[in-house]
């Protein structure tokens, strides 16, 4: 529910001001649970895929427009807050997209084995994680995906096959697989820290949305 409350807003009204406590919290509620998953449904393990993906384009395309205005600048006043908007935007997205890692590998340190769906659905889609691996806010996360990455895709390049993959053969090569998964060369990321870490955000992004209202009340 809180997935597709998170999803429905972006997808319908993009990032408002109103709307960043209610994502953090939604996300953060996720944090809590993502170690304790069990059995995610292919549906639930596609849909928290596809909400990186979508936030990452938004993300993409902000930084891009950020960009290109700083490449013309015209030194207006406008045009300095417009530049400030922006980077506000950006680093809320990217503290959205971080805990959006956090959750993945949450799920991947601690309930890998009882979450084949999670693993289908990060191979499935493994393009969306590339253009952020060298990001300095996301290399350490990514790390671990990309760990589980290499250690799925040589067990399914070890099988031979006749014709093509099915869903269903790529599941139980994965299922199979989540048996001898030890989780070797995964790098730790404490849930004590990880926790305070999320709730912290949603302080900072409450505080930030009753300064954005009492601006706006300002203007009008």
């Amino acid at each position: 529910m809180k997935h597709r409350t998170i999803t429905q807003n972006f997808q319908k009204q993009g990032l408002r001001s109103s709307d960043i406590y209610l994502h953090t919290n939604c996300l953060a509620i996720l944090a809590n649970m993502a170690p304790h998953v069990h059995r995610l449904s292919a549906y639930a393990s596609q849909r928290l895929v596809s909400l990186f993906d979508t936030l990452s384009r938004k993300y993409t395309k902000l930084a891009e427009l950020k960009h290109d205005k700083m490449r013309i600048g015209n030194g207006e006043s406008r045009g300095d807050s417009l530049l400030k908007e922006m980077s506000t935007e950006l680093h809320i997205y990217t503290d959205f997209l971080r805990i959006v890692l956090e959750i993945l590998n949450a799920i991947l340190t601690y309930a890998l084995p009882r979450n084949p769906e999670v693993v289908y659905a990060i191979m499935h889609r493994q393009e969306v994680f590339q253009p952020f691996r060298n990001h300095p806010r996301f290399n350490e996360l990514l790390e671990n995906i990309f760990t589980v990455l290499d250690f799925f895709n040589s067990r399914m390049d070890a099988q031979r096959m006749n014709g093509e993959w099915s869903v269903e053969k790529v599941l139980e090569v994965i299922i199979i697989n989540c048996c001898s998964w030890h989780g070797k060369g995964m790098k730790s990321h404490p849930e004590e820290f990880f926790i305070s870490y999320v709730w912290q955000l949603v302080i900072s992004r409450r505080k930030l949305v009753g300064a954005t209202v009492k601006t706006q009340l300002d203007k009008a």
